[in-house]
């Protein structure tokens, strides 16, 4: 189709009218008349970008520098006339994902002491008040990967034991007594 469709217009252009090309080529006129109408239609579809190359380039340069920046923040100090949402599409684009940090904060002193505290102020407490504390901390308290002989750790926890009441709750877990030191 392409090739007719150059054939007819070089025709065309030499002078030669729709009937002597209708002989040459064994087309109707209606494909002449289309064939000369023609354009290529451009490759892109669908809506027009908001943002720029150099805007996008950008935004990613700002995400790499800065890995715990949030999408408002680059929105604003660049002055972007777009949405967070736009924002967060392009980070995507370039493969730059939203994600939660691997590593938590190491402890301070300040919460050393207060664990310190705590396990101090509950030393004595009876069995009936720890069968109304749920574990919901990541780890599984006094054992190794994997759940605890107790059950207690919340990802561990059957879905139904949640709903029980307090008293029902697997017994808490047989920690080893730790060896106090003051810092």
């Amino acid at each position: 189709m392409h090739l007719k469709r150059t054939l007819i217009k070089k025709l065309i252009g030499e002078g030669k009218t729709y009937k002597e090309v209708q002989k040459i080529i064994g087309c109707s006129a209606k494909m002449i008349s289309n064939a000369l109408k023609w354009r290529a239609k451009p490759e892109r579809r669908g809506r027009k970008r908001k943002t720029t190359i150099k805007m996008d380039r950008r935004i990613t340069r700002m995400a790499k520098a800065q890995p715990m920046i949030s999408s408002r923040m680059i929105k604003d100090s660049l002055e972007l006339p777009v949405s967070t949402v736009t924002v967060r599409r392009r980070l995507c684009e370039a493969n730059l994902f939203s994600r939660i940090p691997r590593k938590v904060p190491l402890l301070k002193k300040r919460h050393v002491q207060k664990r310190l505290q705590f396990a101090k102020e509950h030393i004595n407490w009876p069995k009936e008040k720890w069968r109304n504390i749920l574990w919901t901390d990541e780890t599984c308290p006094g054992s190794s990967p994997g759940p605890p002989p107790g059950g207690t750790c919340l990802e561990h926890l059957p879905r139904k034991a949640s709903r029980r009441h307090p008293k029902q709750m697997p017994e808490p877990p047989q920690l080893a007594p730790l060896d106090v030191v003051l810092l």
